[in-house]
């Protein structure tokens, strides 16, 4: 089925003459091999069962999330640290696939690439997952201080390797604020210019110092595994906590399955949106990754449309309750200013219609086909 939203093509969508250098978006994090059994029913301990289906393919966190996102029709680029050793010509192989830059990732010789075994179970749409990494070092400062941050308009980040994490999330406000003291010379000398980079980070696993890394964030994804962990219950319980240990202009995104998601932006304002399940769940791996790539994918065209409206560009209609001029990198926050009650609930129930279209068929490919890219 075709999904068509009126306010997506409408209201906030941006025309595809952009003027901006950097409008690719990186995720960091892991890259492994999913090795997937479906079953039909999950199997009792000590025994023995026959799988209906087995498939090899690429998993983890942030590499899912870069799949999709490049499915929806944006620049992508993966960073992560490889093995080298022959599970890794897999990896590569299929992000070639879908058109992911990996260039930048650092090869690691003498150790074993990390594997996820994962079983789906038909007849409930759970999946268990069993991951094996014992030796792959994590991605360092001086991995991520190879690339050149002009490149990009979003980087997103697992929530893994804290101390390295929070010193490229430094290094990247760094950049941020040489890029608002230098905008105004660079628009004067040319009509190109780069806009400065959006964080968002994904805290899944239950670590409780990953909040520390809420200092440097503009949007952060928290899943339910970690609000349960934290002893809350529900949606609305976990952003009331979050949000009190945000910088002011984060916003928090909190999915709970079935109950869909709900989101808080800065001043306060919270909306949600419910899930859209399929009549069948055939394939939940990934789910949450789909729905973070969403957001992600929404938000950042609308960033960039607001952008353009900022330049005076005449070809980026925007929300005409967007009117007002919108001084985005001067402002106090800056990266999320461009975001109001309307664009958030538009984002979050975009997500949610992609995660459920997701669960409702095998993988990831054939999103291309059923989302339009609008572009």
């Amino acid at each position: 089925m075709q999904y068509n939203s009126k306010f997506l093509q409408e209201d906030y969508w941006y025309s595809s003459s952009m003027e901006f250098s950097n409008t690719k978006i990186l995720t960091v994090g892991l890259s492994c091999v999913d090795i997937v059994q479906t079953c039909k029913y999950y199997p009792l301990e000590d025994c023995e069962q026959k799988s209906v289906e087995y498939k090899q393919q690429r998993g983890g966190n942030s590499s899912n999330t870069c799949t999709v996102l490049s499915l929806l029709g944006n620049l992508c680029e993966f960073l992560g640290v490889f093995s080298a050793e022959e599970y890794t010509n897999f990896l590569q192989n299929d992000m070639k696939k879908y058109n992911i830059d990996f260039s930048h990732c650092p090869e690691i010789k003498g150790v074993g690439c990390p594997v996820s075994t994962v079983i789906l179970s038909l007849s409930t749409g759970t999946r268990t997952i069993l991951h094996y990494n014992l030796d792959l070092p994590e991605l360092t400062l001086k991995d991520f201080m190879q690339l050149k941050l002009q490149n990009y308009s979003w980087i997103h980040f697992e929530g893994r390797n804290i101390t390295e994490v929070l010193s490229m999330m430094q290094n990247i406000e760094s950049y941020n604020k040489s890029m608002r003291l230098s905008d105004k010379q660079n628009i004067e000398k040319s009509n190109k210019w780069n806009m400065t980079i959006t964080i968002s980070l994904e805290i899944e696993k239950s670590i409780p110092e990953l909040l520390d890394l809420l200092s440097y964030v503009d949007i952060v994804f928290i899943s339910k595994d970690f609000a349960r962990s934290r002893g809350y219950n529900n949606m609305s319980e976990t952003l009331k906590n979050i949000s009190a240990k945000t910088k002011p202009g984060t916003i928090i995104i909190c999915a709970w399955s079935d109950r869909g998601a709900m989101a808080c932006i800065s001043d306060g304002v919270t909306v949600q949106s419910p899930a859209f399940p399929p009549q069948k769940i055939i394939d939940s791996l990934g789910a949450g990754d789909t729905f973070n790539a969403g957001v992600i994918h929404y938000l950042n065209k609308v960033k960039i449309s607001a952008k353009n409206k900022d330049k005076g560009s005449s070809n980026s209609p925007v929300k005409k309750s967007q009117s007002k001029k919108h001084d985005i990198e001067n402002s106090k926050f800056s990266q999320t200013e461009f975001i109001d009650q309307n664009i958030l609930q538009a984002a979050i129930t975009f997500a949610c219609h992609v995660a459920g279209t997701k669960i409702g068929m095998k993988g990831y490919d054939g999103l291309d086909k059923i989302f339009t890219k609008f572009e």
